[in-house]
């Protein structure tokens, strides 16, 4: 089991997609692996910095503007990757804790408190 430790310049997120081109689904799965650990078929753990989830979100919005690119056909709109920052150190409220790339995300406001 791996023990996650936070740090003031760390952020724990979790990380999940919904992704139809599987080329493009097979290189985001490989590009986190690389970041964090799978914990369901479509939800990744990572452990970043501020700078590390900027470089990360660049990546994963590179393979999805590639896929769209090289296979409009099977682009239908809703791929999405979601990002939620789950613990940050210093952190004190809930705005921008919830972030996401690809056509088929769209923000979500919570006026109250989130419980994952």
């Amino acid at each position: 089991m791996r023990v996650l430790r936070l740090s003031n310049e760390k952020m724990y997120l979790s990380i999940s997609y919904d992704i139809s081109n599987t080329k493009a689904r097979n290189r985001i799965v490989k590009l986190l692996e690389s970041y964090g650990f799978r914990v369901q078929k479509s939800v990744f753990e990572v452990q970043l910095n501020e700078r590390q989830f900027k470089i990360l979100k660049k990546q994963l919005q590179k393979i999805l503007d590639r896929a769209k690119k090289q296979y409009p056909e099977e682009h239908n709109n809703v791929d999405s990757i979601k990002f939620y920052v789950l613990s940050k150190i210093g952190e004190g409220s809930l705005d921008g804790r919830i972030d996401g790339l690809g056509s088929g995300y769209e923000k979500i406001y919570f006026e109250e408190f989130m419980i994952i």
